[in-house]
């Protein structure tokens, strides 16, 4: 008998958000792969979980993945988590859920609090069809003609991008979308939480001198004839 691969949601900020489903898979598995050691460690102290660790990120994702699908083969029922949010969503685990795929090994997803969901819903916009578009180019000039190839759309548009760089990114809204509405959700369910509405100018105003580094999710309205 192989084991299960549980891909484990894990709160976005407020740990109050930890499903209880989340939790039992936690304390049931026989070993947790995580993104980085330092949360991992602080989520599964605050839970009172103990279990073994082991990393899985960006960095060695090939090769944890081929331990982590040997100890499945073994009979071993594992879960993985991220520093925060849902495995796999802008986040390692794919290697190892194809080789699951592929080796009809069972696969369980355990759902949880989303930054992206909680934006798109709190947008206010037309989100009957909404597009994805994820992380946009470090270099502005690319960034911008990114930003370009959407700038019709019909849909909603959805950006994340890395912490440091909201200002960054909604000056080359403002260029490229001028007047055109925006909403930003800003570390979501965390006790810094901040919205702000209105076209990307008047956001990067109300931001003001403010070096708002966080986590942060940018909707873009549609296009209106």
């Amino acid at each position: 008998m192989t084991g299960i691969l549980n891909l484990v949601s894990t709160p976005i900020g407020d740990y109050s958000d930890m499903t209880l489903r989340a939790i039992r898979s936690l304390e049931e598995s026989d070993k947790i792969y995580c993104e980085e050691f330092k949360e991992g460690t602080k989520l599964l102290r605050f839970f009172n979980i103990k279990k073994e660790l082991s990393n899985l990120n960006e960095h060695n994702e090939t090769e944890s993945s081929e331990e982590l699908f040997m100890e499945l083969l073994q009979g071993k029922n594992i879960s993985i988590i991220t520093d925060c949010g849902t495995p796999l969503f802008s986040d390692p685990g794919k290697v190892i859920l194809n080789k699951c795929i592929d080796a009809g090994i069972k696969v369980e997803f355990l759902g949880g609090a989303n930054s992206l969901l909680s934006a798109v819903v709190l947008s206010g916009f037309d989100i009957s069809r909404f597009f994805y578009y994820g992380f946009l180019s470090p270099k502005a000039e690319i960034r911008k003609q990114q930003l370009k190839e959407f700038i019709h759309s019909e849909r909603v548009s959805v950006l994340l991008d890395a912490p440091y760089r909201l200002k960054a990114v909604l000056s080359d809204i403002s260029d490229v979308f001028e007047e055109r509405k925006v909403f930003v959700a800003f570390n979501v369910t965390q006790e810094s939480e901040k919205k702000f509405r209105g076209s990307a100018a008047e956001i990067l105003n109300e931001i003001g001198e403010e070096n708002l580094k966080g986590e942060f999710v940018i909707i873009i309205d549609k296009y209106n004839d």
